[in-house]
């Protein structure tokens, strides 16, 4: 094993240097610029389907084509889309999560962007299904009305209320899309962060402690093996 002793004199021999050489390499890393590389920031939406048979908007399939395609974006959020176009068509990510649940990313240079984006985005699909689901729901209770209304000969009343439940348990059944979770600042990830001024000079003191350690004990080690 190592004397203590002689770890401590070549310590105290040599400490002066090593600890201006620990300081250096922490005022190095607090000087050095940051780089070029800059942040990314991605955030996350949840939402579920409606049920209103309407595939283009009520199956996962065809809500991923829809949002990432430009038809969509073109009559729906015409000014994003000519600001973000090429952003939207990279780093916009729409996935089904199950079958009437969409998880949808995006990836920006700020967390405000991020955010507004995705929810620009799920709020655009969002209002639009609600208007095609008003259309059907109102269909259907009109139709409700004009059965309820219409005098029937006795021969076809059965049918007449076989097809009200029908109606009827239609329009129970219907469901709008709804925004599960919404993109927001407490939830993006942070991907290629460069290390703040302070985090460098941390990172370069430890660096110099560690490889003062090596300097002290190193060559003691090798010495003690060579006897």
């Amino acid at each position: 094993m190592i004397e203590m002793q002689r770890i401590k004199e070549r310590s105290k021999k040599y400490s002066l240097l090593l600890i201006v050489f620990t300081v250096v390499l922490g005022a190095c890393g607090w000087l050095l610029p940051v780089g070029k590389e800059s942040s990314s920031y991605t955030a996350e939406a949840v939402i579920t389907l409606g049920n209103y048979g309407l595939p283009e908007l009520n199956n996962p399939k065809y809500v991923t084509v829809l949002l990432t395609n430009a038809p969509f974006y073109e009559s729906h959020l015409a000014s994003l889309w000519e600001e973000k176009q090429e952003e939207i068509t990279t780093k916009l990510q729409v996935r089904a999560a199950t079958d009437n649940m969409m998880k949808l990313t995006y990836t920006d240079h700020t967390e405000e962007s991020a955010v507004n984006v995705l929810n620009d985005i799920t709020n655009a699909f969002i209002a639009l299904d609600q208007d095609r689901y008003q259309q059907k729901k109102k269909i259907i209770q009109e139709s409700i009305t004009d059965l309820n209304d219409k005098e029937v000969v006795p021969e076809v009343r059965v049918e007449q209320q076989r097809f009200l439940y029908e109606l009827r348990t239609a329009l129970i059944d219907l469901k709008s899309a709804a925004i599960v979770k919404p993109a927001d600042k407490e939830t993006v990830a942070t991907e290629n962060r460069s290390f703040s001024s302070k985090e460098r000079a941390v990172l370069g003191i430890l660096l110099g402690v560690t490889m003062s350690f090596i300097w002290i004990f190193i060559p003691l080690v090798f010495k003690e093996q060579s006897i």
